[in-house]
């Protein structure tokens, strides 16, 4: 079976896109653990909520400086090296912090540790994976592996809160290290292959997958736009579409993680108690996930650009209701609502990019645009967290996202595709 799935005959993507679902349901819990860890750190250690947040930023920070340089690490080494070197330290980080007792420790096993690991092995990589693997089918792909770290959610925030108060939040560090070790190193270092072209094969499998991509007018992909020229990192960076992608990412990360961050704590303020709050958790890990996995088949038919749009619309309705959530009902509502559009909005990222730029320089462009990406979503976690301590409120902080998510709207519905600077002049 193994054998066939690697003659060049066969497909080995549907392989890489099994160990990437599974390791982006470890993924997660990694990088979202920090929000339900923080109430009680500050609980236990007396920390503020601000000074607490800012590790959150350096892991921010870092992971945006780091990309250019791992950008370069998978050109040349492949995507597979860098997802096992990342989260061998994402496993150390999570380890060292199953010990921390002072807020040093907090920084440097969430913001450096973790940081580094995540930027090396983490999104950049696995999209990397999918996007050499799959061309027109890549919306499907992407949204199959990315709709994991969704529905690991259902699971695991409510999980992760049991283990917390059953346990201590200090062996809830060591479970999510052990399953890190396997999931995200094991399995990878022994199942992905960076590229089709490695085992003889072509992106999206053989003969009758050659067809519809050579002939992408057909009924099934005729309403997809794929750039027909690939565009180097320089051409890239030079276009107006690819910064304004970058500030619809950028802006939408900022709030998603800021307040995503400060969102359990948020329900503490506002009387929920931890495992109703998890479950509002959940609820948005589920609604998000079954977003990924519709615009994950509706994108093989409708422009990506459209649902990337109609994404901002959800999350600006969604996000509206914590300005007035004062129980469970309308923290559901935030839940579903903004959980569709972010889900949307991981996919549609994953998505444009390649779609408008190609996919020879994907992790070039990707990584050198990441820093810029990064330090502006960095900010949100503690200046949210700022703002709570000295209002006592998280409601001034989200007024400012729900402005910044109409400043994202407006990025995204400009951020027409491109046209290759070749064809410009073939065109004169």
């Amino acid at each position: 079976m193994n054998s066939r799935l690697k003659s060049a005959d066969g497909f080995y993507g549907w392989v890489n896109l099994l160990v990437v679902f599974l390791f982006n349901m470890v993924l997660m819990p990694i990088m979202i653990s920090f929000m339900l860890f923080l109430p009680f750190w500050v609980k236990e250690f007396n920390w503020s909520y601000g000074l607490a947040s800012g590790a959150q930023t350096v892991f921010t920070i870092l992971m945006g400086f780091a990309a250019p340089l791992v950008a370069i690490l998978i050109m040349k080494q492949g995507a597979k090296r860098a997802i096992v070197g990342g989260n061998i330290l994402c496993v150390a980080g999570l380890i060292w912090l199953s010990f921390q007792n002072h807020i040093w420790q907090l920084y440097l096993g969430v913001g450096v540790l973790l940081g580094l690991g995540v930027s090396i092995g983490g999104m950049l990589a696995m999209m990397t994976v999918i996007n050499n693997w799959f061309i027109m089918k890549r919306t499907m792909a992407l949204a199959i592996a990315m709709a994991s770290m969704g529905f690991s959610g259902v699971v695991v925030n409510p999980s992760l809160m049991w283990f917390i108060e059953t346990m201590g939040w200090r062996h809830t560090y060591l479970l999510l290290a052990a399953a890190a070790l396997l999931f995200c190193v094991i399995l990878p270092g022994l199942f992905i292959i960076n590229k089709p072209e490695d085992l003889g094969q072509i992106p999206d499998g053989p003969a009758s997958t050659k067809h519809e991509r050579e002939n992408p007018d057909g009924q099934q992909y005729r309403n997809l736009y794929k750039t027909p020229v690939d565009f180097t990192a320089q051409e890239a960076l030079r276009t107006p579409a690819l910064w304004l992608l970058v500030g619809y990412g950028a802006l939408s990360m900022l709030v998603a993680m800021g307040a995503g961050t400060h969102i359990i704590a948020f329900q503490f303020d506002i009387g929920i108690p931890a495992i109703t709050a998890a479950f509002v958790g959940s609820v948005f890990s589920a609604v998000m996930g079954i977003g990924q996995i519709g615009v994950g088949f509706l994108g093989l038919r409708v422009k990506m650009h459209y649902l990337a749009v109609g994404s901002m619309i959800l999350a600006v309705v969604g996000f509206s209701m914590l300005l007035f959530a004062e129980s469970l009902p309308l923290m559901i509502a935030y839940a579903i609502i903004f959980g569709m559009g972010s889900g949307i909005q991981f996919i549609a990222i994953g998505n444009l990019f390649p779609d408008y730029f190609g996919r020879s320089q994907f992790p070039k462009i990707m990584g050198y645009t990441m820093p810029f990406n990064t330090i502006i979503s960095s900010i949100g976690a503690p200046v949210i967290g700022h703002i709570r301590d000295t209002t006592g409120s998280y409601i001034p902080a989200f007024r400012i996202c729900l402005v910044l998510l109409i400043l994202a709207f407006f990025c995204i519905l400009f951020a027409k595709p491109p046209v290759h600077p070749s064809l410009k002049t073939s065109q004169t």
